[in-house]
């Protein structure tokens, strides 16, 4: 009988420590997410907002293009905005704002957590 106590609760204490350690594999893939999706966002404003030599993208486009790039951060339940915008030389810097949950069930833990970037795009 006292075996099977004992078998018991080491069961109950390992059961418990994969919950935690689920709840930090959680944590640790949406900070790991956060920043492939901060990366993807600098990628795509290089890529896409600024001008091509040929020809000049105008203001509207390049709002344009920033808010389905933000509508597209938003469906993977972050959100997206954009804040000052300044030129050195040739290119245009413009700061942006990552922001994403973070809960873990087992610790009663949730925040908003937030990233702040710099993405740059050429300009003519």
């Amino acid at each position: 009988m006292k075996g099977i106590i004992e078998t018991s609760v080491y069961l109950v204490i390992f059961a418990l420590v994969c919950f935690f350690s689920i709840d930090f594999i959680r944590i640790n893939q949406r900070v790991s997410d956060a920043g492939e999706i901060s990366q993807y966002i600098e990628n795509y404003i290089e890529a896409y907002c600024g001008d091509i030599p040929d020809s000049e993208l105008s203001e509207e486009a390049r709002d344009k293009k920033l808010y389905v790039l933000a509508r597209s951060v938003q469906k993977g339940g972050m959100r997206l905005t954009y804040g000052d915008v300044s030129r050195a030389g040739d290119y245009e810097y413009i700061e942006y704002t990552l922001e994403y949950p973070l809960s873990a069930a087992m610790f009663g833990y949730s925040s908003q957590h937030t990233y702040n970037g710099l993405a740059r795009y050429f300009v003519s």
